[in-house]
C-alpha cells in the first residue's frame, strides 16, 4: 500500500471523533496538549484544514449520525485531565460546517455511546464515575429519561437485537471494573454470556454501531484473549453471540515478532468485507487486515512504518479502500493492549491506500515496495495468507480488454451509475464473474478504482443534464445523477472538473 501525508491539523488533538462525510474528512472535539478539552473541530478541503468553533467540548462524549446526514455530539468530560461529566449536546451540519444547540441531557455523561434508532431517534447510554441510565432524544421532544442501568457501563456497545429490542454490553462498568459477560436488554432481561468472559471486547468509543453492522440486527466485533494475545471476531446476530469461523487465525505477531493489537473493526457493506486495524506499541507500526464477512475468504494484510512511529488513533474507512488517520495520542511503549499517553497529542494526518494487487500464492509477510514520504523512509509490506486465495482467472490480455469493454458497456447502457447504492458486486453479478476480478481489471486496465469510475460517470451525466435542462434545480441534478447528497455532488463535481456545478453551468451552458 501507499501513504499520502496530508498537511498537519491546525491543532494537535486526541480522543476526538473523526468522520468521513462524502469525500470530506472531519475531526471534532477531543483534547490537546496538557490534556485540555477543545471546543473546536476541523474539516479538510482544498488541500488544507479549516477550523470550526463548537459550542461545547466533547472529549469522551458520544456521537451519533442523524438520518439527514448531520451529526449529534453530546456530553464528555467537564474539565481538563478527563475529569467530570457534562450535560450539553449539539448538532453539526456538514453542509454549512456549523453547530447548533439541541438542549441538555437528562443527566451528565462522559464515555457514553449512542444508537440511531429505526425512527431516527437517538438512544444514549453509558457514563464514567457516575450512575448510568439510558435516555432517548428526538427532534420533537428533546431528551427523555429512561431506566437506570445496572451494573452500568463506560463506552458500551449498544445495538439492535430485533425490531423492538436493544442490547447493551461492554468490558468495563462506570468505575472501570471488569463486567465482561453481562448483557442487558432494554426490554428488561439481563443475561450472562460465557463467550464474553473468555474474549475481551474492545473498549467501544471511537466508532458507531453502524460502522460494524453487516446486516439488520447483525454485527461484527473484534475481541482479544489477553492471556494468549489472540484476536477473534465475535458475531452478534439477533442478540445471539458466537465466534466467526475463520479460515486462518488472525496473526497476533507481525513479521518482526512484535505483538499486534487488533482493536478496531469497520464494515464495507458495498464490498461485503470488513477491515481490522492493528497497532504495535513496540514500533508504532500500523496494521490493516481485509477479510470477508464469512471469515472464509483468505485475508489480505498490510502494514506501514513511519520513521518515528504512527500516533495511536482509530483510522476511518474512506471510499476506495483507503484509511485516514488524523491527530491522535501518544502511547506507552510495549503496553498490550496499547495504553494511551493523554498528555501527548499529534497533529499529523495520513491517508493509507490499500490497493489489492492480483492474487497469487506468495509467502506470508511479503515485502511489496518502499517509498519515500513524510521526510523519511516509510516501508509498506503486503501481508498475504499462506493458503492460496480465490484464483483470479489467468486470461490473456485480449480477454481482459474484452471484459473491460463489457464493464463499460454495461454501466453506460444500463446507466448503472445512477443507482445511489451501486456496488461492485452488482456489476460482477451482471457479468457472471467475481467482484475481485472486476476490481483488478479496472485497476490494471483503466487505472481507476470502481468508486472513481462511477463518480466520473455520474459527473458526466450531471454535465449532460446541466446542458440539456438548464432550468433543473441542482439538487435534482444530483439526485438523478446518482449522488447520495447535494454535498457529495458538489464535492465530486469540483474534483473532476475543477469547478462547482454552477460555475461549470455558467461557463458551458448558454442559458446558465
Amino acid at each position: 500500500m501507499t501513504v499520502e501525508r496530508l498537511p498537519d491539523l491546525n491543532t494537535p488533538r486526541g480522543n476526538h471523533r473523526t468522520f468521513v462525510i462524502g469525500d470530506e474528512i472531519v475531526v471534532l472535539g477531543g483534547h490537546t496538549e496538557g490534556f485540555k478539552p477543545l471546543e473546536t473541530g476541523e474539516y479538510y478541503a482544498d488541500g488544507s484544514w479549516h477550523t470550526m468553533s463548537m459550542l461545547y467540548p466533547h472529549q469522551n462524549g458520544f456521537a451519533a449520525k442523524l438520518p439527514d446526514g448531520k451529526i449529534m455530539l453530546g456530553g464528555g468530560n467537564a474539565e481538563a485531565f478527563g475529569i467530570g461529566q457534562s450535560w450539553g449536546a449539539e448538532i453539526y451540519d456538514p453542509q454549512t460546517h456549523t453547530f447548533s444547540p439541541t438542549g441538555i441531557m437528562t443527566q451528565k455523561r462522559a464515555l457514553s455511546s449512542a444508537l440511531t434508532l429505526h425512527d431516527g431517534r437517538i438512544l444514549i447510554t453509558g457514563n464514567w464515575y457516575a450512575d448510568d441510565s439510558y435516555e432517548i432524544w428526538s427532534a420533537k421532544e428533546g431528551f427523555v429519561p429512561g431506566d437506570t442501568l445496572l451494573p452500568g457501563w463506560s463506552a458500551p456497545f449498544v445495538m439492535h437485537a430485533s425490531q423492538d429490542d436493544i442490547i447493551i454490553f461492554g468490558r468495563f462498568d462506570t468505575r472501570g471494573n471488569d463486567v465482561s459477560g453481562i448483557v442487558k436488554h432494554i426490554k428488561g432481561k439481563t443475561e450472562q454470556i460465557p463467550l464474553l468472559e473468555k474474549w475481551d471486547v474492545s473498549h467501544n468509543y471511537f466508532l458507531l454501531p453502524g460502522d460494524y453492522q453487516i446486516d439488520d440486527y447483525t454485527y461484527l466485533i473484534p475481541a482479544t484473549d489477553i492471556t494468549a494475545g489472540q484476536t477473534a471476531i465475535i458475531k452478534v446476530a439477533n442478540g445471539e453471540f458466537s465466534l466467526l469461523e475463520m479460515e486462518k487465525p488472525i496473526p497476533s505477531q507481525g513479521p518482526d515478532g512484535n505483538h499486534i493489537f487488533w482493536g478496531y473493526l469497520q464494515v464495507d457493506r458495498s464490498e461485503g468485507i470488513f477491515w481490522l486495524q492493528g497497532f504495535a506499541t513496540k514500533t508504532g507500526r500500523m496494521y490493516f487486515a481485509r477479510l470477508g464477512y464469512d471469515g472464509k475468504q483468505p485475508a489480505s494484510f498490510f502494514y506501514a512504518d513511519a520513521p518515528d512511529g504512527f500516533q495511536n488513533v482509530v483510522a476511518r474507512l474512506m471510499p476506495g479502500n483507503r484509511m485516514i488517520v488524523a491527530g491522535g495520542l501518544g502511547y506507552v511503549k510495549d503496553s498490550f493492549p496499547p495504553m494511551a499517553d493523554n498528555f501527548k497529542t499529534y497533529s499529523s494526518a495520513y491517508i493509507f491506500h490499500t490497493d489489492i494487487p492480483k492474487r497469487t500464492a506468495v509467502p506470508l509477510w511479503v515485502i511489496v515496495f518502499c517509498i519515500l514520504a513524510a521526510g523519511g523512509i516509510i516501508t509498506f509490506i503486503l501481508l498475504k495468507s499462506g493458503k492460496r486465495d480465490e484464483e483470479v482467472p489467468d486470461t490473456a490480455d485480449d480477454s481482459r480488454l474484452n471484459l473491460m469493454e463489457q464493464i463499460s458497456a454495461l454501466i453506460e447502457e444500463k446507466e448503472l451509475y445512477r443507482r445511489k447504492n451501486l456496488r461492485i458486486t452488482d456489476v460482477a453479478s451482471e457479468l457472471a464473474t467475481n467482484k475481485t476480478y472486476v476490481s483488478i481489471i479496472l485497476n490494471n486496465l483503466s487505472g481507476e478504482s470502481f468508486t472513481t469510475m462511477i463518480t466520473r460517470y455520474r459527473v458526466m451525466y450531471a454535465q449532460k443534464l446541466l446542458r440539456e435542462k438548464p432550468d433543473m434545480m441542482l439538487d435534482e441534478v444530483a439526485d438523478q445523477s446518482g449522488f447520495s447528497s447535494r454535498t457529495t455532488f458538489f464535492r465530486n463535481f469540483k474534483v473532476v472538473t475543477g469547478m462547482t456545478p454552477q460555475e461549470w453551468k455558467n461557463k458551458n451552458c448558454q442559458n446558465g
